[in-house]
Protein backbone atom coordinates (compact mmCIF):
# COMPACT_ATOMS: atom_id res chain seq x y z
CA UNK A 1 0.00 0.00 0.00
CA UNK A 2 2.79 2.53 1.02
CA UNK A 3 4.36 1.43 -2.80
CA UNK A 4 1.46 2.16 -4.27
CA UNK A 5 1.39 5.59 -2.23
CA UNK A 6 4.58 6.93 -3.22
CA UNK A 7 4.16 5.92 -6.99
CA UNK A 8 1.17 8.19 -6.98
CA UNK A 9 2.42 10.75 -5.63
CA UNK A 10 5.43 10.31 -7.85
CA UNK A 11 2.89 10.24 -10.85
CA UNK A 12 1.25 13.24 -9.65
CA UNK A 13 4.60 15.14 -8.99
CA UNK A 14 5.39 14.43 -12.51
CA UNK A 15 2.18 15.69 -14.46
CA UNK A 16 2.50 19.12 -12.15
CA UNK A 17 6.47 19.32 -13.15
CA UNK A 18 5.94 18.94 -16.81
CA UNK A 19 2.52 19.87 -17.46
CA UNK A 20 1.82 22.48 -19.99
CA UNK A 21 2.12 26.74 -19.71
CA UNK A 22 -1.70 28.16 -19.56
CA UNK A 23 -0.50 30.07 -22.43
CA UNK A 24 -0.35 27.11 -24.51
CA UNK A 25 -4.76 26.38 -24.11
CA UNK A 26 -5.42 30.62 -23.26
CA UNK A 27 -3.82 33.21 -25.11
CA UNK A 28 -2.75 35.30 -22.83
CA UNK A 29 -4.08 39.52 -22.96
CA UNK A 30 -2.46 42.70 -21.83
CA UNK A 31 -2.51 46.37 -20.83
CA UNK A 32 0.25 47.56 -22.99
CA UNK A 33 0.95 44.48 -25.46
CA UNK A 34 -0.86 41.93 -27.02
CA UNK A 35 -0.09 37.99 -27.41
CA UNK A 36 -0.18 35.49 -29.67
CA UNK A 37 0.88 31.64 -29.91
CA UNK A 38 2.12 29.66 -32.62
CA UNK A 39 2.51 26.10 -33.22
CA UNK A 40 4.68 23.75 -35.30
CA UNK A 41 5.30 20.11 -36.03
CA UNK A 42 8.15 18.68 -37.22
CA UNK A 43 9.56 15.17 -37.71
CA UNK A 44 13.34 15.63 -37.79
CA UNK A 45 14.31 18.25 -34.79
CA UNK A 46 12.98 20.80 -32.23
CA UNK A 47 14.54 23.50 -34.34
CA UNK A 48 12.81 23.06 -37.66
CA UNK A 49 9.46 22.74 -34.86
CA UNK A 50 10.33 25.91 -33.26
CA UNK A 51 10.16 28.06 -37.18
CA UNK A 52 6.94 26.41 -37.98
CA UNK A 53 5.74 27.62 -34.77
CA UNK A 54 7.37 31.08 -35.02
CA UNK A 55 5.98 31.31 -38.41
CA UNK A 56 2.60 30.13 -37.68
CA UNK A 57 2.68 33.12 -34.66
CA UNK A 58 3.42 35.65 -37.15
CA UNK A 59 0.55 34.44 -40.22
CA UNK A 60 -1.54 34.74 -36.87
CA UNK A 61 -0.57 38.11 -36.61
CA UNK A 62 -0.65 39.72 -39.78
CA UNK A 63 -4.10 37.90 -40.01
CA UNK A 64 -5.22 39.64 -37.12
CA UNK A 65 -4.05 43.05 -37.46
CA UNK A 66 -2.50 45.85 -39.18
CA UNK A 67 0.96 45.21 -39.48
CA UNK A 68 3.71 47.46 -41.12
CA UNK A 69 6.61 45.67 -41.82
CA UNK A 70 10.03 46.54 -42.86
CA UNK A 71 10.82 44.48 -45.88
CA UNK A 72 13.32 45.18 -48.14
CA UNK A 73 11.89 44.66 -51.68
CA UNK A 74 11.75 47.22 -54.37
CA UNK A 75 12.49 50.09 -51.13
CA UNK A 76 8.92 49.43 -50.59
CA UNK A 77 6.95 49.90 -47.06
CA UNK A 78 4.29 46.59 -46.78
CA UNK A 79 0.92 46.41 -44.51
CA UNK A 80 -1.42 43.65 -44.52
CA UNK A 81 -3.72 46.21 -45.72
CA UNK A 82 -1.61 46.70 -48.89
CA UNK A 83 -2.42 44.01 -51.84
CA UNK A 84 0.83 42.04 -52.27
CA UNK A 85 1.38 38.56 -53.30
CA UNK A 86 1.54 35.42 -51.43
CA UNK A 87 5.16 34.94 -52.30
CA UNK A 88 5.74 38.39 -51.05
CA UNK A 89 3.86 37.83 -47.77
CA UNK A 90 5.29 34.25 -47.33
CA UNK A 91 9.06 35.92 -47.65
CA UNK A 92 8.00 38.56 -44.57
CA UNK A 93 6.65 35.77 -42.55
CA UNK A 94 10.33 33.60 -43.14
CA UNK A 95 12.07 36.73 -42.31
CA UNK A 96 10.59 37.83 -39.27
CA UNK A 97 9.93 33.94 -38.31
CA UNK A 98 13.86 33.43 -38.59
CA UNK A 99 14.72 37.10 -36.86
CA UNK A 100 12.65 35.72 -34.13
CA UNK A 101 14.13 32.33 -33.73
CA UNK A 102 17.80 33.42 -33.60
CA UNK A 103 17.46 37.29 -31.61
CA UNK A 104 14.51 36.29 -29.81
CA UNK A 105 12.98 39.53 -31.54
CA UNK A 106 11.97 41.20 -35.25
CA UNK A 107 13.68 43.65 -36.94
CA UNK A 108 11.52 43.07 -39.99
CA UNK A 109 8.09 43.50 -37.58
CA UNK A 110 9.36 46.28 -35.12
CA UNK A 111 8.54 45.64 -31.62
CA UNK A 112 7.64 41.64 -32.57
CA UNK A 113 9.38 39.58 -29.49
CA UNK A 114 9.44 36.64 -28.26
CA UNK A 115 7.94 35.93 -24.89
CA UNK A 116 8.54 31.50 -24.27
CA UNK A 117 8.66 28.60 -25.78
CA UNK A 118 7.51 25.16 -25.15
CA UNK A 119 8.09 22.03 -26.61
CA UNK A 120 6.58 18.50 -26.58
CA UNK A 121 8.38 15.20 -28.17
CA UNK A 122 7.88 11.97 -28.56
CA UNK A 123 9.37 8.81 -30.85
CA UNK A 124 7.84 10.02 -33.82
CA UNK A 125 7.85 13.85 -33.65
CA UNK A 126 8.58 17.02 -31.90
CA UNK A 127 5.78 19.92 -31.51
CA UNK A 128 7.07 23.06 -30.55
CA UNK A 129 4.49 26.18 -29.08
CA UNK A 130 5.72 29.64 -28.75
CA UNK A 131 4.39 32.77 -27.34
CA UNK A 132 5.36 36.19 -28.98
CA UNK A 133 3.72 39.77 -27.93
CA UNK A 134 3.19 42.85 -30.01
CA UNK A 135 3.14 46.35 -28.64
CA UNK A 136 -0.57 47.85 -28.96
CA UNK A 137 -1.26 50.69 -30.79
CA UNK A 138 -3.26 52.24 -28.49
CA UNK A 139 -2.26 50.50 -25.04
CA UNK A 140 -5.40 49.77 -22.55
CA UNK A 141 -5.01 51.61 -19.56
CA UNK A 142 -5.21 49.97 -16.61
CA UNK A 143 -7.58 49.98 -13.96
CA UNK A 144 -8.40 52.50 -11.57
CA UNK A 145 -6.03 51.38 -8.03
CA UNK A 146 -8.58 53.13 -6.07
CA UNK A 147 -11.50 51.25 -6.30
CA UNK A 148 -10.28 47.96 -4.97
CA UNK A 149 -8.88 50.11 -2.18
CA UNK A 150 -12.06 52.10 -0.84
CA UNK A 151 -13.71 48.37 -1.16
CA UNK A 152 -11.40 46.82 0.91
CA UNK A 153 -11.39 50.36 3.68
CA UNK A 154 -14.66 48.99 4.15
CA UNK A 155 -15.14 45.44 3.83
CA UNK A 156 -11.94 43.29 3.88
CA UNK A 157 -12.32 40.90 0.45
CA UNK A 158 -14.48 43.54 -1.12
CA UNK A 159 -11.71 44.87 -3.27
CA UNK A 160 -10.48 41.51 -3.96
CA UNK A 161 -13.52 40.33 -5.21
CA UNK A 162 -13.89 43.44 -7.05
CA UNK A 163 -10.73 42.84 -8.68
CA UNK A 164 -12.20 39.61 -9.79
CA UNK A 165 -9.90 37.52 -7.14
CA UNK A 166 -13.02 34.91 -6.00
CA UNK A 167 -11.02 32.64 -3.69
CA UNK A 168 -8.39 35.36 -2.09
CA UNK A 169 -11.11 38.11 -1.50
CA UNK A 170 -13.67 35.04 -0.02
CA UNK A 171 -10.91 34.04 2.15
CA UNK A 172 -9.96 37.44 3.49
CA UNK A 173 -14.02 37.91 4.02
CA UNK A 174 -14.30 35.01 6.25
CA UNK A 175 -11.24 35.34 8.17
CA UNK A 176 -11.59 38.72 9.03
CA UNK A 177 -15.22 38.32 9.92
CA UNK A 178 -14.71 35.21 11.74
CA UNK A 179 -12.09 36.85 13.92
CA UNK A 180 -14.21 39.32 15.08
CA UNK A 181 -16.99 36.98 15.75
CA UNK A 182 -14.80 35.08 17.91
CA UNK A 183 -13.25 38.07 19.32
CA UNK A 184 -16.94 39.26 20.66
CA UNK A 185 -18.33 35.47 21.08
CA UNK A 186 -14.81 34.87 23.24
CA UNK A 187 -15.24 38.78 25.47
CA UNK A 188 -19.14 37.69 26.39
CA UNK A 189 -18.15 34.43 27.42
CA UNK A 190 -15.13 36.04 29.86
CA UNK A 191 -18.08 38.38 30.77
CA UNK A 192 -20.27 35.17 32.21
CA UNK A 193 -17.04 33.68 33.97
CA UNK A 194 -16.71 36.84 35.50
CA UNK A 195 -20.34 37.06 36.61
CA UNK A 196 -20.17 33.39 37.48
CA UNK A 197 -17.18 34.14 39.85
CA UNK A 198 -18.37 36.94 41.92
CA UNK A 199 -21.33 34.32 42.52
CA UNK A 200 -19.70 31.57 43.93
CA UNK A 201 -19.75 30.46 47.17
CA UNK A 202 -16.18 28.42 47.46
CA UNK A 203 -12.95 29.66 46.57
CA UNK A 204 -12.03 26.50 44.61
CA UNK A 205 -14.98 27.72 42.27
CA UNK A 206 -13.96 31.61 41.84
CA UNK A 207 -10.82 30.42 41.09
CA UNK A 208 -12.02 28.14 38.39
CA UNK A 209 -13.98 30.75 36.96
CA UNK A 210 -11.88 33.32 37.49
CA UNK A 211 -9.07 31.19 35.16
CA UNK A 212 -11.86 30.86 32.68
CA UNK A 213 -11.77 34.67 32.35
CA UNK A 214 -8.22 34.99 32.24
CA UNK A 215 -8.80 32.42 29.03
CA UNK A 216 -11.77 33.67 27.22
CA UNK A 217 -10.16 37.30 27.59
CA UNK A 218 -6.84 36.03 25.86
CA UNK A 219 -8.67 34.34 23.22
CA UNK A 220 -10.64 37.15 22.68
CA UNK A 221 -7.70 39.59 21.82
CA UNK A 222 -6.19 36.96 19.71
CA UNK A 223 -9.32 37.00 17.98
CA UNK A 224 -9.42 40.84 17.44
CA UNK A 225 -5.73 41.29 16.55
CA UNK A 226 -6.01 38.62 13.87
CA UNK A 227 -8.75 40.34 12.33
CA UNK A 228 -6.43 43.38 12.10
CA UNK A 229 -3.80 41.24 10.82
CA UNK A 230 -6.25 40.06 7.93
CA UNK A 231 -7.80 43.70 7.49
CA UNK A 232 -4.41 45.41 7.17
CA UNK A 233 -3.38 42.37 4.73
CA UNK A 234 -6.88 42.61 2.48
CA UNK A 235 -5.98 46.56 2.61
CA UNK A 236 -2.51 46.40 1.37
CA UNK A 237 -3.42 43.61 -1.24
CA UNK A 238 -6.09 45.44 -2.87
CA UNK A 239 -3.71 48.61 -3.02
CA UNK A 240 -1.88 47.01 -6.30
CA UNK A 241 -3.60 46.78 -9.74
CA UNK A 242 -5.28 43.99 -11.45
CA UNK A 243 -3.31 42.99 -14.37
CA UNK A 244 -4.14 39.80 -16.65
CA UNK A 245 -1.73 37.87 -17.48
CA UNK A 246 1.33 40.62 -17.28
CA UNK A 247 4.24 38.54 -18.53
CA UNK A 248 7.49 39.03 -16.73
CA UNK A 249 10.71 38.18 -18.02
CA UNK A 250 13.92 36.98 -15.89
CA UNK A 251 16.86 36.18 -17.31
CA UNK A 252 19.24 33.92 -15.45
CA UNK A 253 22.96 33.87 -16.28
CA UNK A 254 22.08 34.51 -19.93
CA UNK A 255 20.32 30.59 -20.17
CA UNK A 256 17.12 30.38 -18.73
CA UNK A 257 14.14 32.94 -19.66
CA UNK A 258 11.39 32.29 -16.71
CA UNK A 259 8.03 33.76 -17.78
CA UNK A 260 5.66 34.33 -14.77
CA UNK A 261 1.93 35.42 -14.72
CA UNK A 262 1.43 38.34 -12.12
CA UNK A 263 -2.73 38.58 -11.35
CA UNK A 264 -2.09 41.63 -8.70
Amino acid sequence: MRKIYFLFLFCLSSIVIYSQPEWVSKTPSGYLNDYFVGKGTSNTSKTEAARMAFEDAVISIMRNNTIVVDYSMNNKIYSTQTSVDDNTRMEVVRKAAEELKIDGNSKTMKGLKEVETYYESNSNSYVAWVLVNLPKKLPISPPSSFSPVWRSLLLPGWGQLYKEETFKGLSFMVLSLGGIAGGFVFNQLSQDATNKANSSRTQVSRDFYNQQTKDYDTYSKISFITAGIIYLWSLIDAIAVRQDNLFVLIDLKNDWQICYRYNF
